[in-house]
């Protein structure tokens, strides 16, 4: 139920289908006696109470028992936490354009200032700008000097995608920036994406009034999926922010997006994109527009990858191998589709007896190789 509801407000903007099903929902949360401080910690780790909050706002929905002042905090922390890094990134910005570094603004701080409708309402761990590589030391070195220092005990090698977090506190809150020198982890499973290959066609966006750039719709339609929900196997399960981030930015900009050139980057987009429809529902329009399949629905939706090698072995007890064992080589249809596309019949087949074996595979041979590329080398 906790799943169900936290699907539903995976979204900027409600609609009265989607209202519906969520009064349901809570009425059914409220007679069953479920509790609500586990609601509340959910939506927390998955990114979304601010969102529950406008949700429930719009509703005229109040939790029991003072669950409605800790979601109301939760959702005052987010906006004044944005509005400190607002203010910290416009900074940095202008210190950039002044000294000539190119960059893109992406992930969090993107999306709350040109997605969302208001900042307040798409919490974000950090800061990320992405760089070319050969402005990346200059542009670490411009933030030492704004006062940003590196943790001394990280653990990010010197290959990592971005460079170690430098970190400033401003007005009691840590604001961390990442600075990337690529999109994406530098993993087989996923393509390189530096800054040249999205600069020339960036977006423009404002935070705070000052110009900044960002992903163009298409580049980052095609990077929420990748970052959500095309992760390599020992990556955390989704949270339910990805889907917010997804659906909120097809219904915004659905009408401006090239949707030839996104499935030039993966065919199979719009109809991933359906399967959303059954955490929270599509509008008409949209499912029209796009048109979605919506009319199969699939089993377990809202369940992510839960085998190994996200789940260790050795974490296991005995009588959880066997659940351990299904979860890796039957994944939930609702995941399984959206990983490797929206597939019924023989091509679904097909990937549970194929493709996705395949992939857990290549991880079982991981170490092997990892450990004769260092024999050899010795």
């Amino acid at each position: 139920m906790i799943r169900k509801i936290l699907g539903l407000c995976s979204r900027d903007c409600g609609h009265p289908a989607m209202y519906e099903m969520l009064d349901e929902a809570l009425s059914d949360f409220n007679s069953r006696r479920l509790p609500w401080e586990s609601l509340i910690h959910q939506a927390e780790a998955h990114g979304v109470a601010p969102l529950l909050y406008k949700h429930f706002t719009h509703l005229g929905f109040t939790l029991p028992h003072g669950h409605q002042r800790t979601l109301r905090s939760l959702y005052q922390r987010s906006r004044l936490s944005n509005q400190i890094r607002n203010s910290a990134v416009t900074q940095i910005l202008g210190l950039y354009e002044q000294q000539k570094i190119d960059n893109l603004l992406v992930k969090g701080i993107a999306l709350a200032n040109h997605v969302y409708s208001a900042p307040d309402l798409r919490p974000m761990r950090d800061i990320d700008v992405l760089v070319s590589g050969d402005d990346l030391e200059k542009a670490k070195t411009l933030l030492l000097d704004l006062g940003y220092r590196q943790k001394q005990d990280h653990t990010i090698p010197d290959d990592y995608y971005h460079l170690p977090p430098l970190a400033k506190t401003f007005d009691g809150l840590p604001v961390t920036i990442e600075l990337h020198h690529d999109l994406l982890p530098l993993d087989p499973w996923y393509p390189r994406w530096p800054l040249e290959k999205s600069f020339a066609t960036a977006r423009s966006i404002t935070v705070k009034g000052l110009a900044a750039a960002t992903l163009r719709l298409e580049d980052k339609l095609w990077y929420l999926y990748l970052h959500g929900f095309g992760s390599p196997l020992t990556y955390e399960e989704f949270r339910y922010i990805h889907v917010a981030d997804l659906v909120s930015l097809t219904e915004k900009y659905y009408h401006q997006i090239d949707w030839n050139d996104v499935a030039g980057q993966c065919e199979n987009l719009s109809a991933i994109l359906s399967r959303f429809h059954f955490l929270t529902p599509w509008t008409d329009e949209i499912i029209s527009a796009l048109q979605l399949d919506v009319q199969r629905p699939p089993a377990r939706p809202g369940i992510g990858y839960r085998g190994w090698p996200l789940r260790k072995i050795k974490d296991s007890s005995f009588k959880d191998l066997l659940p351990l064992l299904y979860e890796t080589l039957y994944p939930s249809q609702w995941w399984t589709q959206i990983r490797y596309g929206h597939l019924s019949g023989m091509d679904l087949l097909k990937v549970r007896v194929f493709e996705h074996p395949r992939a857990v595979w290549r991880w079982v041979k991981a170490p092997v190789q990892q450990r004769l590329r260092k024999s050899g080398s010795s």
